[in-house]
């Protein structure tokens, strides 16, 4: 059997091809061509795959060319030759890369909780990598020779990346079916309020009739129901004249009768989502073997129901608590993105912390109601149509929603000003421009079917 140290000079003189990296397991894999051929050398850094070898073949799951360690080495070591490769006494690996004039310095370091340090010539660390610091099982520590060990750092560092693929997409098709159980049942306490229309329309009737008996100022009123027979206890606003009020009644049940078939649509659509993901969470389930090809497949389908790819990646090590985000998502025209708050508190957040200066900035004119923003990049215009739909959803989230005509206030986010000790949502314009709008029921649905979960 070679040595390892005298086997693996044959690296010297060759050229470093490719780098590629499994971070759920630790295996770094260097592609270098030699003149008898290509060879790919492994070194696992754990937690979970841990060793030296040559690799059969790249990984199949692998970080792409944005990870850290992955892109400075693309960048400084790539097409380059091999100049030193050494193992010392604690059985760190060192490779050194470049020409005379400039170099870099690898030192991989085998073990449950090794490392990759980059050096420069002058010996200055430009990057430390470690694998994930988490308590996972020693999984793979193989014996033999480097051909030996190799094979089974490939086996088990791409059989055990799948498995954690699946249990990352699993956990996240089951986080999202209990969001989209939450939103079915919030849209369907939308749809019980359609019950709410004859009574409305009624009290409106009532109050017509009735409101030259309603005191001024009343606060509430019981009016004779001459259709049921009974009476109607009525709560007023004082400031308003009684039959004034009535128009109110009348306004509020032809919003809700106008809402009934985008929140149909709505429902249909959630029931639609979660049926799918449910079945897809099943099919990911009992599936016998994970390949590559069939995350990708399955991947696909997450993303076409509402999951984000972010959602379902493998942990590395401690993470962040995930902050609430203060908007809620929508893809308008040609997918442009519109961030809509949430609440009166959530509006100064967006307005004050997430929008830039050159952002759109919307707001339904002269009714309480969400903040609007769409994000573009400096010096860019806001398409007419992300505009009018930025426009609808401000419409939408506000109290003219259902309205047939409403005005939406709009500018650059940089004319918008807090005053001091305002309450929350309030704010002031330097500049505003008005766009008349009438609320198109298809665009609307079009838009809410969109919504981003976040």
């Amino acid at each position: 059997m070679t040595p390892p140290d005298e086997a693996l000079s044959a690296l010297v003189y060759g050229r470093l091809d490719a780098v590629h990296l499994t971070p759920e397991t630790g295996l770094v894999a260097l592609t270098v061509w030699c003149p008898g051929g290509v060879t790919r050398l492994g070194v696992g850094v754990g937690p979970r795959a841990v060793g030296l070898g040559w690799l059969p073949r790249n990984p199949l799951f692998h970080a792409g060319s944005k990870h850290p360690l992955v892109a400075l080495l693309r960048a400084r070591a790539l097409g380059r030759g091999v100049r030193h490769v050494t193992l010392d006494d604690d059985g760190a690996l060192w490779l050194s890369v470049g020409d005379d004039d400039d170099w870099i310095r690898l030192r991989l370091v085998p073990g449950v909780a090794g490392e990759v340090t980059v050096s420069d010539r002058a010996g200055e660390a430009l990057l430390t990598w470690h694998g994930e610091r988490v308590r996972a099982p020693f999984v793979c520590e193989p014996a033999g020779d480097l051909d030996e060990a190799g094979e089974e750092l490939s086996r088990v560092s791409d059989a055990l990346a799948a498995e954690l693929r699946r249990g990352a997409l699993l956990k996240a098709l089951r986080a999202h079916a209990k969001r989209l159980v939450r939103r079915r049942e919030a849209v369907e306490q939308d749809l019980e309020r359609i019950d709410d229309v004859a009574r409305l329309q009624r009290i409106g009737r009532m109050l017509l009739a009735q409101g030259a008996k309603v005191p001024r100022g009343a606060t509430r009123a019981t009016l004779e129901d001459w259709e049921t027979g009974g009476t109607l206890d009525v709560e007023l606003d004082p400031a308003r004249p009684a039959k004034t009020q009535a128009e109110g009644f009348f306004a509020k049940a032809k919003r809700i009768q106008r809402g009934e078939a985008v929140m149909w649509a709505r429902l249909d659509e959630t029931q639609r989502a979660l049926d799918a993901t449910r079945a897809l969470e099943a099919r990911v389930l009992d599936a016998d073997e994970v390949t590559l090809d069939a995350l990708d497949g399955w991947m696909t389908e997450a993303v076409a129901v509402g999951l984000r790819p972010s959602e379902a990646a493998v942990a590395k090590g401690r993470t962040k608590p995930t902050q609430r985000v203060p908007y809620l998502e929508y893809a308008g025209w040609k997918g442009h993105r519109i961030l809509v708050g949430r609440g009166a508190a959530d509006n100064d957040a967006l307005t004050l912390r997430v929008a830039k200066p050159h952002d759109v900035w919307l707001h339904a004119r002269g009714v309480p109601g969400a903040h609007v923003v769409v994000p573009l990049m400096r010096g860019g215009a806001c398409p007419p149509e992300v505009l009018v739909d930025a426009a609808t959803l401000a419409a939408h989230h506000s109290d003219a929603r259902g309205q047939d005509f409403v005005e939406v206030t709009w500018t650059e986010k940089r004319y918008v000003r807090k005053p001091r000790k305002s309450p929350p949502g309030r704010v002031t314009l330097d500049r505003e421009r008005v766009l008349a709008l009438r609320p198109e029921a298809d665009r609307l649905a079009r838009l809410l079917a969109s919504r981003r979960e976040l």
